[in-house]
């Protein structure tokens, strides 16, 4: 799971965990910037050339 899906997936599971007006419509907001931010880079491994995510790439095994 990339860093930007586990930030949806938190905002989303507090959302779906508050009744509270106020809380929920900073919740949209912060769900809506995430979606909003720029697309995360693939990056290439240096020693098998895979491609993907850095954090994915950052912990594969080659």
């Amino acid at each position: 799971m990339s860093a930007r899906e586990e930030l949806q997936m938190h905002l989303s599971q507090a959302l779906s965990r508050t009744d509270d007006a106020e809380v929920q419509a900073y919740l949209h907001a912060a769900l809506e910037s995430a979606e909003a931010l720029p697309p995360t880079p693939l990056v290439e491994c240096p020693v098998c050339g895979k491609v993907g995510l850095p954090e994915r790439i950052e912990m594969h095994d080659c």
